[in-house]
């Protein structure tokens, strides 16, 4: 079971190595993603699609751990 993670980095105990560690955050295009700048794009918007990769807006968070690089768990928007 992955512990609650949010949209920022957060304080936990990692699964994998056991340490008190701050997550590091990389955010992750989603077929959602992709499906709302599709969409955006038909609708000759192309320039708000763009900022749907650009911002966080659309992407999920994945959390790793500093220490181990394992994967944490994802918080997905």
């Amino acid at each position: 079971m992955s512990p609650a993670v949010g949209p920022k980095p957060c304080t936990l105990f990692c699964p994998n190595c056991s340490q008190r560690v701050t997550t590091r955050v990389k955010s992750k295009s989603t077929t959602k993603t992709h499906i709302l700048a599709l969409i955006l794009c038909c609708l000759m918007c192309w320039p708000c699609a763009c900022c749907l990769y650009c911002t966080k807006l659309a992407r999920n968070s994945n959390h790793y751990c500093p220490n181990c690089k394992a994967f944490v768990g994802t918080y997905k928007r």
